[in-house]
């Protein structure tokens, strides 16, 4: 029987067997051959901070208090977010593809992948569901390593669009997870004269210059927004973009801003902000704070739809890629048979800088 990996209900990354289902007439399976998902996110839904005692009320889109047991909010069923396989199986009403297409897009981390292949004929966030959705193209020439990072590309895009980076600005990029060094790498690609790339871990600093940074700043060893604002003449920069999730980064990011520059929270931040002063710099430095549209709401099309949907942005990440625009040397690191996944999400867990964005082969 193949396997798939899975959370448990204690967090634990473990292997499942599971049976194989007919297709349905629009479905196509695919023999998984990489694959990944995120680890950041992931474990700011297993700490589930921004729950506790709460509900999410729809309607008035407002958190509210609750007396009822938080649900699990890590989904057992589906640990991965990107794969790269082929088709093996196509269902009846399938034309576009057939058996034999080598195809990449949203998958799991099992050993076989079922997509449904119609698609909407509007944007619509597809999220992580059983089918996976609609969103698979052509490997072709591509780099099956780089295909797996078409995912996180959709933040990082979607993040330096929605901050309005343009050419010629300043950007600074706090935290350099998988995400944030796409981010760096895109803020290169839009022309930004000077980046600046914040993180502790020296192997992902030395990937931010590789991806386009000037600058890459430790900030354990500096203050970090005081070093930008001293290298950039006193007046800090135009954009600055947080995506690692923590609240000391968010400060970081407000204080490293120029006077009307833009905040972009992209990072899923959980608990409380006892780390973060916004009656200081955010107040005197008058400055614009954004959640992209996409990102944190992907319900919602990006600010600037009916120009751009969800899918256009994906499209584009293929197209930059395929023309080796987009490049992620080294980002998928480390590469683990599927039946050391397990113990590669224990790493990710208790020695984070040992991994980048984690890949897996089947």
């Amino acid at each position: 029987m193949p396997i798939k990996a899975v959370f448990n209900e204690d967090h634990e990354a473990v292997l499942l067997e599971y049976d194989e289902r007919p297709l349905t007439p629009n479905e196509v399976r695919i023999q998984t051959e990489y694959a990944s998902g995120k680890h950041g996110t992931t474990m700011f839904m297993m700490d589930g901070g921004q729950r506790h005692g709460q509900r999410w009320d729809v309607d008035k889109r407002l958190y509210l208090p609750s007396d009822e047991p938080d649900p699990d909010p890590v989904p057992a069923s589906h640990v991965g977010t990107s794969g790269v396989g082929t088709i093996i199986e196509v269902g009846a009403d399938v034309r576009d593809w057939k058996v034999g297409d080598r195809v990449f897009g949203f998958m799991d981390v099992s050993e076989t992948n079922i997509i449904t292949v119609d698609r909407p004929a509007d944007f619509i966030w597809p999220g992580f569901a059983d089918p996976s959705p609609w969103l698979i193209w052509e490997l072709g020439d591509l780099d099956p390593l780089t295909a797996l990072c078409f995912e996180p590309a959709y933040v990082a895009m979607n993040s330096v669009r929605e901050s309005n980076a343009r050419f010629g600005d300043s950007v600074a990029v706090v935290g350099l997870g998988a995400i944030g060094l796409l981010t760096v790498k895109v803020a290169a690609l839009s022309g930004a004269e000077v980046i600046f790339a914040v993180d502790p871990l020296p192997k992902r600093r030395a990937l931010a210059l590789d991806y386009g940074a000037h600058h890459a700043i430790d900030p354990f060893a500096v203050d970090a927004a005081l070093e930008i604002k001293e290298l950039s003449g006193g007046a800090g920069v135009d954009v600055a973009i947080e995506i690692s999730g923590h609240y000391a980064a968010l400060d970081t990011a407000i204080r490293a801003a120029r006077f009307g520059g833009t905040v972009c929270q992209a990072g899923a931040i959980s608990g409380n902000a006892a780390e973060l002063w916004l009656g200081r710099e955010f107040l005197k430095n008058s400055l614009k704070m954004i959640v992209p549209r996409g990102n944190g709401a992907m319900e919602y099309a990006p600010t600037d739809y009916p120009l751009w949907d969800q899918y256009r942005i994906y499209d584009t990440i293929v197209s930059m890629m395929r023309q080796d625009k987009l490049t992620a040397p080294g980002l998928i690191d480390p590469l683990v048979s599927i039946k050391d996944f397990p113990e590669t999400f224990e790493l990710i867990k208790h020695n984070p800088a040992e991994v980048v964005k984690y890949g897996v082969r089947f």
